[in-house]
């Protein structure tokens, strides 16, 4: 698989990832430099209480694991295996950080199928890099 004659699944997913783990990583590193302003924002959109187990590290460990998802995605584009395990690996903290962090109301579904989804296609992909 060159770069040229990439398919089409696999260069949308990447770029996919490019986009969700780049944008989170900044968000996440904004909501921590900024960490009162942040926390009286999402308070206002969620409930009072959606904030009180929640820290600046929370936001930096976060946006570290977004980051490591980034260089995995760039990784892979560059058809390096490694970058598969760096993707992986940080997308299945990122779940489980936030339920040891907040326990099991911070499960999400939604994050969860699509993080397996990606996995799941990066894995078929997976011979392909070097």
């Amino acid at each position: 698989m060159s770069d040229k004659k990439q398919p089409l699944l696999f260069s949308t997913t990447i770029t996919l990832s490019f986009i969700g783990s780049g944008l989170a990583a900044i968000v996440y590193w904004i909501s921590a430099a900024f960490f009162t302003q942040a926390k009286t924002i999402i308070e206002k959109v969620t409930n009072s209480q959606s904030m009180q187990d929640i820290t600046s590290l929370f936001f930096v460990i976060l946006g570290a694991l977004y980051l490591l998802s980034f260089i995995g995605a760039v990784k892979m584009w560059k058809l390096q295996k490694a970058g598969y395990f760096f993707y992986a690996g940080a997308q299945i903290l990122i779940l489980i950080i936030p339920l040891i962090w907040l326990g099991g109301n911070a499960f999400s579904s939604t994050n969860t199928i699509f993080t397996l989804l990606f996995i799941g296609i990066y894995t078929s992909f997976l011979k392909a890099l070097n």
